[in-house]
């Protein structure tokens, strides 16, 4: 049985799960919307393939997203914790700015801000729900987003710094 005190809201573990995975999905769909739109206004390669393994990474994720009721092993397995935020570029890149074109910083940039910012919330609220199963998810959602953001800060670290040493 479920108490008042296992929600935030003191609403059904159940629901507010399936609401904050709603919103998981719609932000990634917004996300590729996004991608799809700069790629296809992109005229270099680098760009292109860049956006394009964004896009397959975000789909992954709304599959994944999608399936958790079908998946339970996926939705309740234990996150392992052993994935640790470096900050590698966060001060560099700061606050998010938009994606510019053919630009692969500021792709890139947005990327990770957008990912270290669903990293962040799914953190956050992990510990404060009391429900065990939702805190999982969410655990889980946070160390698969600061898994991303790390890729996403070696690959800005790789291209944007390249030839700066």
């Amino acid at each position: 049985m479920t108490s008042k005190n296992d929600t935030i809201s003191g609403k059904d573990p159940e629901e507010v799960m399936k609401k904050i995975i709603a919103k998981l999905i719609s932000t990634k769909r917004s996300m590729i919307v996004k991608y799809e739109e700069i790629k296809g206004k992109s005229h270099y390669d680098n760009a292109i393939r860049i956006l394009e393994d964004l896009i397959v990474m975000e789909k992954r994720d709304i599959q994944i997203l999608e399936n958790t009721e079908n998946t339970p092993h996926i939705r309740y397995s234990l996150a392992s914790g052993k994935e640790s935020d470096y900050e590698i570029v966060d001060h560099i890149i700061g606050e998010s700015e938009e994606m510019k074109g053919d630009d692969p910083r500021s792709i890139l940039a947005w990327s990770i801000n957008q990912t270290d910012e669903i990293y962040k919330i799914a953190q956050i609220l992990s510990e404060d729900y009391e429900d065990m199963e939702l805190s999982l998810l969410l655990k889980n959602i946070a160390e698969n987003e600061i898994k991303r953001k790390n890729r996403l800060s070696k690959l800005y670290d790789d291209i944007v710094n390249m030839d700066y040493w």
